[in-house]
Order: C-alpha cells, then sequence, then structure tokens
C-alpha cells in the first residue's frame, strides 16, 4: 500500500514540475509625454520641444492616398549648454511606434523620439500648444 502512495506522489510531482513553465516577459515601456515648450531631464542631459508644424497626416475619420507626417524640432541640450538641434520626422515610413529613432544616450538611458499626438480629425483643429511627443526610454 505504502508503494502505491509514493508512486502516486511521485506520478503528482512529475505532473506539477512538468506544467510549470518559464515565460519570457517583455521589459515594460516607459513613456515620458513631451509638450511644446517643455523640457525633460534625463541624468545631467535633456530635451526640449521646441515646436511642431508641417502636419499632413491623413485625419483619423478620413480615406486618403497619402498617409501623411509631420515635423518636431528638438533642442538637446548638456549641463544647459546646447549641443544639438533636430528636426524629426513622424510618419508611416519615418518615427512611428514600430520604427523609433534614437535621440539622446546618458549612462543609463537611451531615449527615442515613439510618436507624435494628438492625432488630427477633419472635424477639429489641433491647437500647436496641445502637440506632444512620446519618448520612449529604455
Amino acid at each position: 500500500m505504502n508503494k502505491v502512495v509514493i508512486f502516486f506522489l511521485f506520478i503528482l510531482c512529475a505532473i506539477g514540475l512538468h506544467a510549470q513553465e518559464t515565460l519570457k516577459a517583455d521589459t515594460p515601456k516607459i513613456i515620458c509625454k513631451l509638450k511644446v515648450g517643455n523640457t525633460i531631464e534625463f541624468d545631467t542631459k535633456s530635451i526640449k520641444l521646441i515646436k511642431v508644424y508641417g502636419d499632413s497626416r491623413c485625419p483619423s475619420d478620413a480615406t486618403c492616398i497619402w498617409a501623411g507626417e509631420v515635423k518636431a524640432t528638438v533642442e538637446i541640450y548638456e549641463s544647459n549648454t546646447l549641443t544639438a538641434t533636430k528636426e524629426l520626422i513622424f510618419g508611416a515610413k519615418n518615427i512611428n511606434p514600430n520604427q523609433i529613432k534614437e535621440l539622446l544616450i546618458t549612462d543609463k538611458k537611451t531615449v527615442f523620439g515613439h510618436n507624435i499626438n494628438p492625432y488630427p480629425s477633419s472635424k477639429t483643429q489641433i491647437d500647436p500648444k496641445e502637440y506632444y511627443i512620446e519618448l520612449l526610454v529604455k
């Protein structure tokens, strides 16, 4: 009888161990929003969104032949000194959530241009002050 109980316990343990699967979890994305005129700091470096212009993206409630794009100008600072000015182009063939662009590297982090919002609609006009870029921090 003891041998039967031990055998069943062994089988249960083997099944339990076999059922344990190792799952790989993706590292969570850290997204920072940077509005026009604002600055975000990463250690001694910072990024400032200067302006957003040329928004020719197809409105969300329309059908277009061309997806369009929108441009943004950012300034990169190190220790409060301007080191670079970059033009970012967001759109289907440029920066988008599936195709990011490296903007800034620090000792501990890398910052990428990820997306730009709000997305245009044919019913409302976007106030230039409402625009913000999403930065992916890894």
